[in-house]
């Protein structure tokens, strides 16, 4: 058979079959989570044993932590205390509390108190409880919205992009293997067993990514405005919108966040809003070393504590300490980060990609490893896209071993990486930070689309005003 040339567009026919793929989807489950973690756990010396499994039992009891709301509970105690000092010059600065959210975060943990009685919700580590808390329960149920916005999307790139027969117990199954999926992507559960507010925003912006696919895209940018809420940067989409004439989720995004941050100013004021920039600052400056820290600022960090172990302390979480602030850290930091993120806002989007999911995705991925501190829990939001980048890698066969890899590196914990934590091969406990640069790079490089969806164009099919930009052909699913 003669090689396709490159030009050439890819057939929806070159899809595996239903059977095929769901077959395939369970037993790379089986061989990633259970083979290779059991794997993982033979042979890792004593006191290196910890796989990713040990957090997805955390998730099946319903036990998590107090990483996030144990540092927004100090804070809002805090301001509720009706001391003059803004909240993180006495929070961050002086007690040295590590509370990096801005003010309108602290609405979540107000939100939980005012459903239940205060002594339902973790603050602390230090309490038992003998029925799950109120963070407890919502992280689980953020846990089961990702995975099932997650499912739901795969389901309609397959139909969007593929051409089989499919029956609805293959769907069923697949959907059952996505949950079991999510169960053991160590991002997403991890933030679940710290106590982490991340749980939500995977979340949500799972659901905010499957509202854009859907074409709902107003939908989608208000969720995006309501994260920007808890993480600044995801205002970035509204200028990514922007450029692509995407008004109605740049409105929404923009009016969404505009709404909250309005109804903080009138809750915690302008001084403590003010008083959070000095905190963005610190943050940018100095990033952090701790090796759960998967950004190239934490990668450069923990180089420098081979040479100086004292200051740059890679195991030791060391609660309200930073490492000092390093020219060449910090510039190779914003220098890599601005081309991160001048390519995903920049670029434009391709003919045959109409409906701009890979392109929300890049976006997407760009802004958390663009951050000088990306926490392992803060990949969570990675888990939706892989099922994007999926459905065009069954297209595009090439790129299945890259994704494959890069999936295996994301979703895993390798605790043994930390014995190369006094050499410079420390590098190699950023492998989370490479396998985000694998999934970024095929987002980039994005395969045709099916011809069916590259013929519907905009020049050849009217716009569609539900459907943004999308073709009304390339959202019907395939008999």
């Amino acid at each position: 058979m003669s090689e396709t040339p490159a030009t050439t567009k890819a057939s929806p026919t070159e899809c595996p079959s239903s059977a095929s793929l769901t077959r395939s989807l369970a037993i790379f489950l089986l061989l990633n989570a259970l083979v290779l973690n059991g794997l993982i756990w033979l042979v890792s010396p004593a006191g290196y044993k910890e796989t990713v499994l040990q957090h997805s039992w955390d998730v099946l009891r319903v036990d998590g932590s107090d990483d996030s709301w144990g540092a927004m509970s100090i804070a809002l105690d805090y301001f509720r205390s009706g001391e003059k000092m803004p909240i993180y010059s006495e929070v961050f600065f002086d007690r040295n509390v590590k509370f990096q959210y801005p003010p309108s975060s602290l609405f979540a943990l107000m939100a939980m108190q005012a459903m239940a009685h205060p002594a339902r919700v973790r603050t602390t580590d230090q309490d038992v409880y003998a029925w799950p808390t109120v963070n407890d329960l919502s992280g689980w149920l953020f846990l089961v919205l990702t995975a099932a916005a997650t499912a739901a999307l795969l389901e309609r790139r397959l139909r969007e992009q593929c051409k089989f027969d499919d029956t609805r117990t293959l769907v069923g199954l697949r959907v059952a293997l996505v949950f079991g999926l999510a169960l053991t992507f160590y991002p997403l559960v991890k933030a679940f067993s710290l106590g982490q507010i991340q749980v939500w925003i995977n979340g949500l912006f799972a659901v905010a990514l499957l509202a854009w696919a859907t074409g709902w895209r107003t939908v989608s940018g208000a969720l995006m405005g309501v994260l920007c809420l808890i993480k600044p940067h995801y205002g970035l989409f509204v200028l990514w919108a922007l450029l692509r004439k995407e008004w109605r989720f740049a409105f929404a995004c923009g009016a969404a966040g505009c709404i909250g941050l309005i109804g903080s100013l009138a809750v915690f004021g302008w001084t403590n809003h003010l008083d959070y920039l000095p905190v963005l600052s610190h943050l940018a400056e100095r990033g952090e070393t701790y090796y759960p820290n998967h950004s190239v600022n934490g990668l450069l960090n923990r180089l420098m504590s081979v040479i100086e172990p004292e200051h740059y302390r890679n195991l030791d979480w060391g609660d309200g300490a930073f490492p000092p602030f390093n020219r060449l850290v910090y510039w190779t930091t914003t220098v890599s980060s601005a081309a991160i993120l001048l390519l995903a806002i920049l670029r434009r989007n391709r003919d045959n990609d109409p409906d701009r999911v890979v392109d929300f995705c890049t976006m997407a991925v760009s802004a958390t490893v663009a951050s000088p501190i990306a926490w392992e829990h803060h990949y969570g939001v990675l888990f939706p896209v892989f099922a994007v980048v999926l459905v065009g890698a069954l297209r595009s066969r090439a790129r299945l071993p890259w994704l494959i890899a890069s999936y295996v590196l994301a979703s895993n914990y390798f605790i043994a990486t930390q014995l190369l934590a006094p050499t410079f091969w420390n590098f190699i406990q950023s492998y989370l930070l490479f396998a985000t640069w694998i999934l970024l790079v095929l987002l980039h490089l994005r395969p045709p689309l099916p011809q069916s969806s590259a013929n519907a164009s905009a020049a050849d099919v009217p716009q569609n005003r539900f459907q943004g930009t999308q073709p009304m052909s390339a959202m019907r699913f395939s008999p």
